[in-house]
């Protein structure tokens, strides 16, 4: 995962979807139980903590009436816009938060394996990777705001440049 320095200039020519998070619990374990809306498509999901550096999310498929009714109970919510976004082979999910976030931007590329994440040449306009940070810096996401986020970052030694989606 990555930090943005800047938002690259063709992002409104690709896909964009709304998610919207809702944590049934307050804690920021691995093992976490949430409700997830992504576009028109609704969750239940169960988290689970396999080992290091591996976790199984179990999904059940709710409908929209479900999801608003659980996400009643959910102790934090979030919401960002994901931009689905090409890069060579592989595939940058963007991510805007949104409300009390607004402002916070990274990017994740998924690799197929290890040689791949080492070979990988991030574009001028990613910042700071944050993979491994970004299990604390997301404590207590859903109730924090864009301060907190900024210092977090700053305590890590890293500036975060805010960033916005023009919609």
């Amino acid at each position: 995962m990555y930090l943005l320095k800047q938002i690259p200039p063709d992002i409104a020519q690709h896909k964009q979807i709304k998610i919207i998070v809702g944590d049934l619990s307050d804690s920021n374990d691995f093992d976490l139980l949430k409700v997830r809306q992504k576009g028109d498509h609704y969750e239940l999901i169960k988290k689970e903590f396999i080992g290091p550096g591996e976790t199984k999310e179990n999904v059940i498929h709710i409908n929209e009436t479900e999801f608003n009714n659980i996400l009643r109970s959910a102790v934090r919510r979030h919401a960002k816009i994901r931009v689905f976004y090409p890069l060579d082979k592989y595939l940058c999910e963007i991510d805007f938060y949104q409300d009390e976030l607004n402002g916070y931007v990274r990017a994740e590329v998924e690799f197929e394996n290890n040689e791949d994440y080492q070979s990988f040449v991030a574009p001028d306009w990613f910042g700071q990777e944050i993979s491994k940070i970004n299990h604390d810096l997301h404590e207590g996401l859903g109730t924090i705001n864009l301060v907190d986020m900024t210092d977090r970052l700053k305590q890590k030694g890293i500036e975060l440049i805010p960033l916005f989606l023009d919609n």
